[in-house]
């Protein structure tokens, strides 16, 4: 089943599921339900960005399901120490700081993104909260959708998880990178907004705190 189809019945099974809560709801309960309708009609209207060629598709396969393991090059450990700083005020947690700041290195290099790009679409998306879920179900770092694994990837993968996750947001972002050519349409995509500038121009403000050079924006 592709991609697309997936989606389609995970939001008929969310609006089926949500209507008797609707009819009986207060004012406030049909308020925020109103919202993540609001937000589900914005996936389903970039539902055809999921409609991959051929060779998007296998490729995309083989960049989910491999894992890349390196040990540090003496130009990642300096980064690493730097980014460490960035990232510890919203990651408390030494360790988990530094586990996030490794992988964005290492898949950012392995995908031709540069790991300031990464590390701001995590903080857009999750504020670096590797347990985050969206109200359409994206999960974890760079909230990634569950049909990525159900579908191309491997479905006991666990989108919580930083390696995993990093892996797949980045071979994502690369994929919708070369389809589209550059950036800005890229990042749209990836959020599903594609034809609106708002989401790149966000990632864009967010990655100068992350000391980007120009060639990244």
């Amino acid at each position: 089943m592709p991609p697309k189809a997936i989606l389609a019945g995970i939001m008929i099974a969310g609006f089926v599921a949500t209507l008797p809560l609707w009819l009986a709801g207060t004012p406030e309960q049909k308020q925020r339900m109103a919202q993540n309708t609001a937000t589900i009609e914005m996936v389903q209207q970039s539902v055809g960005n999921l409609e991959l060629e051929p060779e998007e598709e296998d490729r995309l396969r083989r960049d989910l399901q491999t894992r890349q393991e390196e040990p540090p090059s003496f130009e990642e450990t300096v980064w690493l120490t730097d980014m460490k700083q960035l990232i510890l005020p919203q990651v408390p947690d030494e360790r988990e700081a530094e586990t996030i700041a490794r992988w964005v290195y290492i898949y950012s290099q392995r995908f031709d993104l540069s790991p300031e790009l990464v590390l701001a679409v995590i903080a857009v998306e999750s504020q670096f909260d590797h347990f985050a879920v969206s109200n359409v179900g994206a999960r974890g770092l760079m909230q990634v959708m569950p049909f990525w694994k159900e579908e191309l990837g491997s479905k006991s993968d666990n989108l919580f998880e930083i390696e995993t996750n990093i892996r797949y947001g980045c071979a994502i972002l690369h994929m919708y990178k070369d389809r589209y050519h550059g950036l800005e349409r890229a990042l749209a995509a990836y959020n599903g907004s594609l034809g609106s500038r708002r989401y790149p121009n966000k990632i864009f403000a967010v990655m100068k705190k992350f000391k980007a050079s120009a060639d990244d924006l």
